[in-house]
């Protein structure tokens, strides 16, 4: 009897597991992570170290062109819940299933999920733009449409943090004079690692890309921590595709409690895709792609809570289509920060710039082709850089930011002699109307043999006024404009003055979510 009751005991048992384990359930658990990537990202390499992580120069999206193609990174993933149990199916997350036999409970996944948070969003906007150009070029009124969606996800480990976004849309231009009616893809995509490899070690990753035919899209306002050879783009040119990528990467060692190490190493490419037209401006040969490459050391000792400073390295190769002009540029940097209070923080760095360039300088050309000559020149200067971050209340917010070094010209003057001063300003005008503003005044002078005592003086910005409608929805009516006073070799001979301003408004709908509980 005992032999015949094992083999029952033993069928009933199995029949039984699969609904014990259905069953199983597990407590809720709820997500503490930041809702914007950005805020945990590294300071900036310049300003290398164990300093504060919620630096970011990538600027504030609000202060965008059309479009307002920004990533908002995951949303408010604090919102999770254990779902609605009252469901079955495939209805939503639940705590078991209805039927265990063919789907497994959730709950087998929630190490990899109960950190991990994911938005998608999808916008709407249209711009008036008109761009007046002088010595008798011509000027014209145009309608900037743009129509996007996107996703964004990120995940928070007790070591290891990432996130990735992308969002792509069409823009659709009307009533150009030289390009007729028109319309193009419109993309951007950013990623982000922060890993703690050991107690003292920690690497950072961030790289960003765009694609975009949207004129004030690559001039975004912002401000951070001075850097460097910061590839930004300075020169606009109408109804010109631009794609762009920057890449940064840093590794971070702290040496003690007040003493940090930091490698860095970063990459950018600048494409335009379509040029500028010989009936828009007679006498231009066209643009120049680019790509930079970046790599230094840094060493800073936190002397007190309120001061740290440092030295450092950073070498950058500068190219300009695709070997015709190229330069490196080797700086040499003391920098410090200093917070006043927690409302006044000034940061600053300085050093001498040592620059040599190789260009290919055409003597002459034949229907064959060009006789070209190498010529080779060097550059001693000092270069600087500083800001200012400024709370006055719980209101107001003001930043400055000022630069100087030689960098990355774009278009067609390969490296540049470059001053740059940024100005934001921020405050919210009542519970849900904010205010936001930005200008940037930027002058350029080129140290390439091959366009020599070119230069460009350069103006941009921006005002715009942002409602929140409810939790999802997000409303912003902008003013933006750039004003370029520019001679470029072989322009007409003398100086163009460009002008290009839009006003327009943007809505999107952003629907955050959590896949844990």
């Amino acid at each position: 009897m005992k032999r015949q009751l094992r083999p029952i005991l033993a069928a009933v048992a199995l029949l039984c597991a699969p609904l014990a384990w259905s069953q199983s359930g597990f407590p809720d658990s709820t997500l503490n992570t930041s809702s914007d990537p950005q805020q945990t990202g590294a300071t900036n390499s310049s300003q290398s170290g164990a300093g504060d992580v919620s630096q970011s120069s990538s600027g504030d999206a609000s202060q965008s062109g059309a479009g307002d193609t920004s990533q908002s990174g995951s949303g408010d993933t604090s919102q999770i819940g254990a779902g609605d149990t009252s469901q079955s199916g495939l209805g939503g997350p639940q705590d078991t299933f209805s039927h265990p036999e063919k789907l497994p409970p959730l709950n087998l996944f929630n190490d990899a999920v109960s950190h991990t948070g994911y938005s998608f969003n999808f916008s709407a906007g249209t711009m008036a733009q008109y761009v007046s150009a002088g010595n008798g070029l011509s000027s014209y009124w145009d309608n900037y449409s743009l129509f996007s969606g996107g996703i964004s996800i990120v995940q928070a480990r007790p070591k290891l943090l990432w996130s990735a976004g992308y969002t792509a849309g069409v823009n659709t231009t009307v009533g150009t004079t030289n390009y007729g009616n028109y319309s193009n893809v419109n993309q951007l995509a950013t990623a982000q690692i922060i890993w703690q490899l050991a107690s003292r070690w920690q690497f950072r990753l961030k790289d960003t890309y765009f694609y975009s035919d949207d004129p004030f899209q690559p001039f975004y306002t912002y401000i951070g921590q001075p850097l460097p050879n910061y590839p930004n783009p300075i020169i606009y040119f109408p109804q010109t595709v631009v794609e762009q990528n920057q890449a940064t990467a840093d590794l971070t060692y702290l040496l003690g409690a007040h003493d940090s190490v930091d490698f860095t190493g970063g990459e950018s490419f600048q494409r335009f895709l379509r040029g500028v037209s010989e009936e828009n401006l007679p006498g231009f040969s066209g643009l120049w792609d680019s790509v930079t490459y970046s790599g230094g050391g840094f060493y800073q000792h936190l002397f007190s809570s309120k001061l740290a400073a440092g030295e450092g390295y950073v070498f950058t190769a500068l190219d300009f289509g695709h070997g015709q002009s190229r330069a490196g540029v080797q700086t040499f940097q003391t920098f410090a920060s200093y917070k006043f209070s927690p409302r006044l923080q000034v940061s600053g760095w300085v050093g001498p710039e040592l620059t040599g360039t190789k260009d290919l300088v055409p003597v002459f050309c034949l229907p064959s082709g060009c006789l070209v000559e190498i010529q080779r020149n060097s550059y001693f200067n000092v270069a600087e850089g500083g800001s200012v971050s400024w709370i006055a209340s719980s209101k107001n917010a003001m930043g400055l930011q000022y630069v100087n070094s030689i960098t990355n010209g774009g278009g067609v003057f390969g490296a540049v002699k470059f001053y740059q001063v940024t100005a934001t300003y921020g405050r919210p005008l009542t519970r849900k109307w904010r205010l936001g503003a930005g200008f940037v005044y930027a002058n350029s002078s080129s140290i390439s043999n091959y366009n020599g005592s070119q230069y460009l003086y350069s103006s941009q910005g921006t005002v715009s006024l942002g409602r929140q409608l409810n939790e999802a929805l997000t409303l912003n009516t902008y003013y933006s404009f750039i004003h370029q006073t520019q001679n470029y070799y072989g322009l007409l001979g003398v100086p163009v003055t460009l002008t290009t301003s839009g006003v327009g408004f943007t809505i999107r709908y952003t629907w955050n979510h959590a896949l844990g509980r």
